[in-house]
């Protein structure tokens, strides 16, 4: 079995001498492209993936990100083949798969619950995929060991899974998923059952691992912060629709509509009126009279229009200003390096200011009067 050759179709080269983590380049790719045309999925009469487009380049992290029920889990079974598409095809470096057999694909696969052997230990988990793939002890064992190093957890090599932690298991899941060096990784929520801390910290983990190994990664979350720090792009889906790709800051800055506004972090959406245009300035009036610049880069007309305004964006202060609006404060909540206040304008619209805790300011008190601000590279109009 010296010869890795009988190793699935599509998977890499398990006897070839492993890249050690220290010393690969950071922009090296070994990640394959992939290319989803025009996929179609029905589940009976409900359309579940309708029609989706998407690219990804070879070596990107791009993150599939929506709602429960958005498409994305869908997507990435079909690119998985755990399922069939029934219109439509699925390239990975131009080569057709959506009929080659899940296990003939050579993805590495990690999944919200470990999928872990329990009687199995670490190393034994670990080296599963090696094994089924038919490669030599000698080349499995060395490859195992600079895995456990790279998802360090060569101190917990001899225990079983029981014996460790949430975070410990994903990281034996992960490991198992890249022992092969895959092209690519697919991962479905993998750290949504992890606590806020450890979660974090894996994310930081995976994103340095993609860049220390150069694999195309898809990953699925409904978690928009997760999306935000981890991806190169993230597509964001509704209802079995792609809705935009972009990277994380074209996405929170420049959403195309309401829904991407309102599901990727926190907004205010004001309605306002177009009283003046000049070039990409325009000059609004929202309903408690208050005017203020924004710019766009869409064809707005002078009429009706909603403003995207980013809590953080927002300034405030106990005096009024040149340009600011008197809002009523009715929440104040102190979250440790910020502050989230919820406002009210006149006419009753609603106003969530996040700002940074600083030695000089308190807690505004309920009922209060605080004037509010924002300038117009703090807005977007939405199309």
């Amino acid at each position: 079995m010296e010869d890795s050759a009988r190793a699935p179709q599509g998977w890499a080269d398990a006897s070839a001498p492993a890249r050690p983590a220290a010393s690969s380049p950071a922009n090296q790719t070994i990640g394959s492209s992939v290319d989803v045309r025009s996929v179609t999925k029905y589940y009976g009469h409900f359309r579940a993936a309708d029609d989706i487009s998407l690219s990804v380049s070879p070596g990107e992290f791009i993150t599939l990100l929506g709602p429960s029920g958005s498409g994305k889990t869908t997507l990435l079974n079909l690119v998985a083949g755990f399922q069939k598409i029934d219109a439509g095809e699925i390239l990975v470096d131009g080569k057709p798969i959506h009929h080659v057999p899940t296990h003939k694909r050579g993805f590495g696969m990690v999944f919200q619950g470990y999928a872990l052997f329990p009687n199995m230990t670490v190393t034994q988990n670990v080296a599963f995929p090696l094994r089924m793939a038919g490669v030599d002890r000698q080349t499995a064992e060395r490859r195992v060991a600079e895995t456990l190093e790279i998802m360090r957890m060569s101190d917990h090599a001899h225990k079983a899974p029981s014996q460790m932690s949430g975070g410990q298991q994903q990281r034996v899941a992960i490991a198992r998923a890249i022992v092969m060096r895959p092209k690519v990784v697919l991962m479905d929520e993998p750290l949504s059952a992890l606590d806020r801390r450890l979660r974090e910290s894996i994310q930081i983990e995976i994103r340095d691992l993609h860049q220390t190994l150069g694999s195309t990664i898809l990953f699925v979350t409904h978690d928009q912060g997760e999306a935000l720090t981890m991806s190169d792009r993230i597509a964001v889906l509704n209802a079995g629709h792609i809705v935009q790709v972009g990277t994380p800051v074209e996405i929170y800055r420049h959403p195309v509509d309401r829904f991407v506004a309102s599901f990727v972090g926190e907004s205010n959406l004001i309605e306002a009126e177009v009283m003046q245009k000049r070039g990409d300035m325009m000059t609004l009036r929202n309903r408690a009279g208050y005017t203020f610049s924004a710019r766009s880069r869409n064809a707005i007309d002078v009429g009706k229009a909603t403003v995207l305004v980013r809590p953080e964006r927002i300034t405030i202060s106990n005096e009024a200003g040149k340009n600011s609006i008197p809002v009523t404060v009715t929440s104040a909540l102190f979250l440790g390096e910020i502050l989230r206040i919820e406002a009210e304008m006149e006419g009753g619209e609603k106003l969530l200011i996040r700002c940074s805790d600083s030695a000089h300011r308190g807690l505004p008190a309920i009922g209060g009067t605080l004037h509010a601000s924002w300038g117009a590279d703090d807005c977007w109009m939405l199309s």
